[in-house]
């Protein structure tokens, strides 16, 4: 798919850079072209490792498709390390968990209008088990639900190497879409995400590349790798890491 540069949701403005615009029409064009069917589009939008701007990906291409007037759902099912709802200034909680564990309702996790043609689920209160809340029936019956009221969902989901929620979602998607940022990511790291999608029989629509920079300009804000190594709990940054880092 198109390279683009790493730029939040807030920028998908009409005085956007130019590139960084035509870059996401161009991603909107090939998804709809590589899922050509009748009724509503699931697209996980996943990478290898943190760090490579998944969830600013997700956000910018749920709105890129939103601005062509077709209305769309935002799901984070980050559920560790949620960030969406920083991108967009919403409250996390109640978010999916809260729903999936019965606190609250889909009308009070629900974010209507979070932009013209947008909706938005964010992820909720941390919870011990967002392995299980995933692949779990409930969160099944919730995306059969919202097939019908939407044109697109857009799922944000954690790393492939590093926790396995977005392949228990693969069979119930239209495919996934692998966000890798060159001279960050490893070749083999990529390849075992892309060989555990195949192993599972899912559908890799195409892999974004993204923070790509003008020849002139080098990469070399992108060249350190592994600043993620270590997994925790409840999220896969390293004390150093901060809020405000986004992936």
């Amino acid at each position: 798919m198109a390279n683009q540069e790493n730029r939040s949701f807030r920028d998908q403005s009409d005085d956007t850079w130019f590139g960084v615009r035509e870059a996401y029409r161009t991603i909107r064009t090939n998804l709809m072209f590589s899922v050509a069917k009748k009724g509503c589009k699931v697209i996980i939008i996943s990478s290898s490792v943190a760090g490579e701007g998944k969830t600013t990906t997700s956000a910018n291409v749920a709105f890129s498709i939103a601005r062509s007037s077709h209305k769309v759902l935002l799901i984070d099912l980050d559920l560790r390390r949620p960030h969406i709802h920083k991108l967009l200034k919403k409250p996390n909680a109640p978010g999916v968990t809260n729903f999936l564990s019965g606190f609250n309702s889909l009308e009070e996790v629900l974010h209507k209008d979070a932009f013209p043609n947008l909706d938005l689920i964010c992820a909720g209160t941390l919870s011990p088990n967002p392995g299980e809340m995933v692949a779990s029936e409930g969160m099944l019956k919730l995306l059969d639900e919202m097939k019908a009221k939407y044109d697109f969902i857009i799922i944000d989901t954690p790393p492939i190497n590093l926790v396995s929620d977005a392949l228990s979602l693969i069979q119930h998607a239209d495919g996934l879409v692998l966000v890798a940022r060159p001279r960050y990511t490893a070749k083999k790291e990529v390849q075992r995400a892309i060989d555990q999608v195949n192993f599972v029989g899912g559908k890799i629509l195409g892999i974004i590349a993204n923070g790509v920079q003008e020849k002139k300009r080098g990469y070399g804000r992108y060249g350190r790798y592994g600043r993620y190594g270590r997994y925790g709990r409840y999220g896969y940054a390293t004390k150093k890491s901060t809020e405000s880092d986004l992936e």
